[in-house]
């Protein structure tokens, strides 16, 4: 791996592929000054193509996916609510550093540009 790029193998290692964030949820933006890395922590799930007794996608590898951010150069979010849940998540590379979107499917949407972006993950009892 590049040393300017994302890792995602702790994503990818639990969910088994590139996860695009669909339905997960925002669970809390915790935006500090530098040097202090601000993160965002998001609800993710695996949805199953098989249903349970009330007609429900199956859900299952539950997660909370924590993005530790520094050098935060721009940063807008707007629609925060009760909810928060994202049709996606996308970083890319940026002008010294990385772009990282949120675009929601119920509240919360936006982006921040930032230095840089590490992504880590840890099993969440639903």
């Amino acid at each position: 791996m590049e040393k300017d790029e994302i890792d995602w193998s702790a994503v990818t290692n639990w969910f088994g592929h590139m996860h695009n964030f669909h339905d997960a949820e925002v669970v809390s933006i915790d935006i500090r000054r530098d040097p202090e890395p601000s993160v965002i922590r998001i609800y993710a799930f695996r949805m199953n193509s098989d249903t349970d007794e009330h007609g429900y996608y199956r859900l299952d590898l539950h997660a909370l996916v924590t993005f530790s951010i520094t050098g935060i150069r721009e940063f807008e979010i707007q629609n925060w609510n009760q909810q928060n849940a994202l049709m996606c998540l996308e970083i890319s590379k940026a002008e010294n550093g990385y772009r990282l979107e949120m675009e929601g499917a119920y509240g919360v949407d936006g982006y921040l540009i930032a230095e840089s972006i590490s992504v880590t993950l840890e099993p969440w009892q639903a």
